[in-house]
């Protein structure tokens, strides 16, 4: 193991923990480049590996969000559900179509953009109460129809090692009219099974295949601690000191980063 690698690798997914724990979002979407980039050979080996870096992000996230009271403990039992089966789903997706390292970039690339730019749109036009629950959206057809929506947060999360938050937040805001915090700190609630399934399902995988754990597992027990301290300080500081708009601001701007970062790649 590169020493200085590995302090890079330990520079970087601290400070993308620090700030997407604040998102509600696990930090795969750039958890998975930064791996890319720093030796790991594989998306086949990244994204089991950024799928426990989530876990990490969203409970430091959960345990911070939990003690304002921003945690919705029988919402988020109410929307596993669809999210573990998307991430069984999304995993076997990866594992039998996304094969070629150059097709699992460009639907990666294709994922971010599209979700910048719907995220991008939402902040400037800033049209919505950001901080006030809206009550009337909570009935039983809405959670039916948010908890079938959140597979497909779920096939995120195991078919591109994130967490499914971009999925999650929005749906909860949008659909259950959670005010943003609220839906981030339940959105991280959500994370910590779904990825623990969807790594899982990997690990399932190996075996039938009879294949050894790959030798950059190793990263998973070096930098786990260094990401749950990260997105510890970061939801801590970010909970006390940042309000949503600069945070999902600087979140858009760091997602077009990369996404020009793998598009790049491509080309």
């Amino acid at each position: 193991m590169d020493a200085l690698l590995l302090v890079l690798q330990a520079v970087l997914i601290f400070g993308v923990a620090f700030v997407y724990a604040n998102l509600g979002l696990g930090g795969g979407l750039l958890f998975v480049p930064i791996l890319l980039s720093t030796g790991v050979p594989a998306s086949s080996v990244a994204v089991p590996i950024s799928l426990t870096f989530t876990i990490a992000t969203a409970m430091s996230s959960v345990v911070n969000h939990h003690r304002k009271g921003l945690v919705d403990f029988r919402l988020g039992g109410t929307l596993v559900a669809g999210a573990l089966v998307g991430a069984v789903l999304g995993t076997l997706f990866t594992l039998l179509f996304l094969v070629d390292e150059r097709a699992f970039k460009a639907f990666f690339t294709t994922v971010i953009v599209v979700f910048g730019a719907y995220m991008l749109w939402d902040w400037l036009k800033d049209a919505r109460a950001v901080d006030e629950d809206d009550d009337s959206k909570m009935t039983p057809p809405r959670k039916a129809a948010v908890t079938a929506s959140t597979v497909g947060s779920g096939f995120l999360s195991g078919s591109m090692g994130i967490g499914g938050g971009l999925l999650n937040v929005p749906l909860m805001v949008y659909g259950l009219g959670r005010k943003t915090r609220k839906a981030i700190g339940t959105s991280s609630l959500l994370i910590i099974p779904t990825a623990a399934v969807g790594f899982a399902t990997y690990l399932v995988d190996l075996a039938l295949r009879g294949v050894p754990w790959p030798a950059d597992f190793v990263l998973i027990p070096v930098l786990f601690p260094v990401v749950f301290v990260g997105a510890y300080l970061g939801s801590r500081w970010g909970l006390r000191a940042l309000r949503t708009r600069p945070v999902a601001l600087i979140f858009i701007l760091v997602l077009f980063v990369a996404a020009g970062k793998l598009l790049l790649d491509l080309l």
